[in-house]
């Protein structure tokens, strides 16, 4: 788990820095902005830029977009969060600072300049998202201010390209190890690899709403996953019952085991298989003077491990418990068929999350 981990860290790195750009960004249906002729969409007493956003910022160069609040942040802040709506895009925070806003207009104690101290971050988020965007006009009305966000379609194709490029290169440095379509390390790396084809299928969608070509050869996140998948129905984990074997004549432990590897999708290994789930059992009586019936205590460790190395793929399942019988043996047959339950609800799920965290 350790080389896994530390030979995997430069990509987790650019991981977050793709997230930092693009934190949130999903794909869903175009923003339609609030009419801008007079009537009900229009506001009164403020210049034509905030009723009529692209009056000097023609829409064949310009994505455009207005947010009013009780504060020239708020103004700005959502100004750029609907900007962000026109790709089809929705910052994760939005609904807490709808809230933040919504108190603090309605709630004259509150001082927004407090409040927004606490939100700075997302703001700051909201930037990083926005590559190419500004803050091209600002002014006050009353107790409102308004605020126009803009983005260069030109400036913005630029910015994107350039973004999936480096996506691109770090997928393809993610993907560049031996044996990648028959390892653990290579199921991994094409996770990380679907992490920033989402963040590629962000930027695509930018560049189609600007207009910009898009670049060929690239592939989704469902691909990757996909073949993430793939490897790892085709990688064969042997269940070994290395310490108490005697312990489980009906192969109940081992079988419980070998169940839950093959739910996830590996394949039942052999001999030569290059990992190996290690477990261990052990059963031991379990005395209470003042309790009639006898008491068998379990005790299980499975490790999966690579058989070349003998290091640890995942963190080590352990159990332990007891059941009790009128007699010793049926005592131990007792906790056997407890163990047994418990590996089948819980090493599965276990398994599973762990191999997602990678």
């Amino acid at each position: 788990m350790n080389k896994l981990n530390k030979s995997i860290t430069g990509i987790l790195v650019l991981v977050l820095f793709s997230a930092l750009i693009l934190a949130s960004c999903s794909s869903g249906p175009a923003y339609v902005p609030p009419s801008s002729s007079s009537g009900a969409g229009s506001r009164a007493g403020v210049p034509e830029w905030v009723n009529r956003p692209n009056t000097n910022y023609p829409e064949a160069q310009y994505v455009v977009a207005v947010g009013d609040g009780r504060s020239l942040e708020e103004a700005q802040y959502k100004s750029k969060a609907n900007l962000l709506q026109i790709f089809g895009m929705k910052l994760a925070d939005e609904a807490v600072i709808a809230e933040t806003f919504s108190q603090t207009t309605t709630n004259n104690s509150s001082n927004w300049n407090e409040t927004i101290s606490s939100n700075r971050r997302l703001t700051a988020s909201a930037e990083g998202i926005l590559v190419g965007c500004e803050i091209k006009e600002t002014v006050q009305s009353g107790n409102t201010f308004y605020a126009l966000a803009t983005m260069e379609k030109p400036k913005a194709a630029t910015s994107y390209n350039d973004i999936i490029k480096r996506l691109s290169a770090a997928i393809a440095d993610a993907l560049s190890i031996p044996n990648i379509n028959s390892s653990i390390e290579g199921y991994a790396r094409y996770l990380i690899a679907a992490e920033l084809a989402k963040d590629v299928e962000a930027c695509v969608n930018v560049l189609r709403f600007v207009g910009s070509n898009i670049p060929s050869g690239l592939k989704s996140e469902r691909e990757y996953l996909n073949d993430a998948r793939n490897i790892l129905t085709s990688i064969p984990v042997r269940v070994d019952l290395s310490r108490g074997a005697e312990f489980d004549g009906e192969r109940r432990i081992q079988n419980a085991f070998a169940k839950a590897i093959g739910d996830v999708g590996f394949r039942t290994g052999t001999s030569t298989s290059p990992y190996i789930l290690d477990v261990s059992l052990n059963l031991s009586e379990a005395n209470f003077p003042d309790n009639p019936n006898r008491f068998s205590r379990y005790e299980i460790s499975a490790n999966l491990i690579n058989a070349s190395t003998r290091q640890s793929v995942i963190s080590v399942y352990s159990i332990n418990g007891r059941s009790g019988h009128a007699n010793y043996p049926e005592a131990m047959q007792a906790a056997i068929r407890d163990a047994e339950r418990r590996i089948n609800t819980e090493y599965k799920d276990l398994l599973e999350k762990s191999l997602a965290q990678f």
